[in-house]
Protein backbone atom coordinates (compact mmCIF):
# COMPACT_ATOMS: atom_id res chain seq x y z
CA UNK A 1 0.00 0.00 0.00
CA UNK A 2 2.72 2.58 1.18
CA UNK A 3 4.36 1.45 -2.28
CA UNK A 4 1.54 2.76 -4.23
CA UNK A 5 1.44 6.11 -2.52
CA UNK A 6 5.30 6.70 -3.68
CA UNK A 7 4.22 5.59 -6.83
CA UNK A 8 1.40 8.10 -7.26
CA UNK A 9 4.01 11.05 -5.69
CA UNK A 10 6.73 9.87 -7.73
CA UNK A 11 4.80 10.43 -10.92
CA UNK A 12 3.07 13.44 -9.68
CA UNK A 13 -0.40 12.71 -8.79
CA UNK A 14 -1.83 14.43 -5.82
CA UNK A 15 -4.14 12.14 -3.74
CA UNK A 16 -7.50 12.45 -4.06
CA UNK A 17 -8.88 14.83 -1.53
CA UNK A 18 -6.09 17.32 -2.51
CA UNK A 19 -7.41 17.41 -6.45
CA UNK A 20 -11.10 17.44 -5.20
CA UNK A 21 -10.15 20.81 -3.32
CA UNK A 22 -8.48 22.16 -6.04
CA UNK A 23 -11.56 21.28 -8.41
CA UNK A 24 -13.81 23.25 -5.83
CA UNK A 25 -11.21 26.37 -5.79
CA UNK A 26 -11.33 26.18 -9.71
CA UNK A 27 -14.97 26.43 -9.38
CA UNK A 28 -14.86 29.22 -7.69
CA UNK A 29 -12.21 31.35 -9.19
CA UNK A 30 -13.95 30.77 -12.51
CA UNK A 31 -17.56 31.84 -11.19
CA UNK A 32 -15.95 35.18 -9.60
CA UNK A 33 -14.62 36.01 -13.34
CA UNK A 34 -18.10 35.55 -14.83
CA UNK A 35 -19.42 38.60 -15.76
CA UNK A 36 -23.41 38.71 -14.16
CA UNK A 37 -25.91 40.28 -16.24
CA UNK A 38 -27.91 43.53 -14.64
CA UNK A 39 -31.97 43.65 -13.88
CA UNK A 40 -32.77 44.31 -17.19
CA UNK A 41 -30.65 42.35 -19.53
CA UNK A 42 -31.51 39.63 -17.72
CA UNK A 43 -35.10 40.87 -17.99
CA UNK A 44 -34.39 41.23 -22.10
CA UNK A 45 -33.21 37.77 -22.19
CA UNK A 46 -35.90 36.19 -20.36
CA UNK A 47 -38.28 37.73 -22.70
CA UNK A 48 -36.52 37.02 -25.70
CA UNK A 49 -36.60 33.47 -24.55
CA UNK A 50 -40.33 33.35 -23.46
CA UNK A 51 -41.06 34.80 -27.08
CA UNK A 52 -39.08 31.99 -29.01
CA UNK A 53 -40.82 29.47 -27.03
CA UNK A 54 -44.16 30.48 -28.26
CA UNK A 55 -43.60 30.97 -30.99
CA UNK A 56 -42.10 27.33 -31.42
CA UNK A 57 -45.13 26.11 -29.90
CA UNK A 58 -47.78 28.15 -32.70
CA UNK A 59 -45.70 26.57 -35.88
CA UNK A 60 -46.09 22.98 -34.18
CA UNK A 61 -49.43 23.45 -33.52
CA UNK A 62 -50.53 24.58 -36.66
CA UNK A 63 -48.12 22.12 -38.13
CA UNK A 64 -50.04 19.21 -36.22
CA UNK A 65 -53.49 20.83 -36.98
CA UNK A 66 -52.71 20.60 -40.87
CA UNK A 67 -50.82 17.71 -41.22
CA UNK A 68 -53.73 16.16 -38.86
CA UNK A 69 -56.41 17.22 -41.18
CA UNK A 70 -54.72 16.13 -44.17
CA UNK A 71 -54.69 12.72 -43.32
CA UNK A 72 -58.30 12.51 -41.59
CA UNK A 73 -60.15 13.81 -44.88
CA UNK A 74 -57.57 11.73 -46.94
CA UNK A 75 -58.69 8.30 -44.44
CA UNK A 76 -55.10 7.76 -43.81
CA UNK A 77 -56.06 8.26 -40.33
CA UNK A 78 -59.15 8.10 -38.92
CA UNK A 79 -60.44 9.04 -35.21
CA UNK A 80 -63.50 6.56 -35.28
CA UNK A 81 -63.35 3.28 -33.72
CA UNK A 82 -63.90 -0.46 -35.83
CA UNK A 83 -66.77 -2.00 -35.33
CA UNK A 84 -65.70 -5.39 -33.95
CA UNK A 85 -68.75 -7.21 -36.54
CA UNK A 86 -66.41 -6.55 -39.44
CA UNK A 87 -63.03 -7.98 -38.39
CA UNK A 88 -63.12 -11.25 -39.19
CA UNK A 89 -63.14 -14.30 -36.44
CA UNK A 90 -60.60 -16.75 -36.87
CA UNK A 91 -62.50 -20.31 -36.94
CA UNK A 92 -60.21 -23.69 -36.26
CA UNK A 93 -60.41 -24.21 -40.30
CA UNK A 94 -58.40 -21.11 -41.11
CA UNK A 95 -55.90 -21.79 -37.71
CA UNK A 96 -55.12 -25.54 -38.91
CA UNK A 97 -54.50 -24.26 -42.70
CA UNK A 98 -52.66 -21.26 -41.42
CA UNK A 99 -50.53 -23.27 -39.96
CA UNK A 100 -50.17 -25.94 -42.28
CA UNK A 101 -48.79 -23.52 -44.45
CA UNK A 102 -46.30 -22.26 -41.92
CA UNK A 103 -45.37 -25.49 -41.40
CA UNK A 104 -44.72 -26.34 -45.16
CA UNK A 105 -42.64 -22.90 -45.47
CA UNK A 106 -40.29 -23.96 -42.52
CA UNK A 107 -39.72 -27.30 -44.22
CA UNK A 108 -39.08 -25.99 -47.51
CA UNK A 109 -36.33 -23.55 -45.97
CA UNK A 110 -34.96 -26.76 -44.48
CA UNK A 111 -35.78 -26.39 -40.80
CA UNK A 112 -37.91 -28.52 -38.36
CA UNK A 113 -39.38 -26.91 -35.94
CA UNK A 114 -41.82 -28.57 -33.35
CA UNK A 115 -44.71 -26.92 -32.00
CA UNK A 116 -46.15 -28.31 -28.67
CA UNK A 117 -49.51 -26.49 -27.26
Amino acid sequence: MAEKKKKAVAKGKKPFGGRIKKWFVNIITELKRVIWPDKKKLRQSTMTVLLIIAISVVIILVFDTVVSFIMRTTGLYSTKEQPAESLPLPNDDNVRRESNEMGQMIQALGVRVFFEG
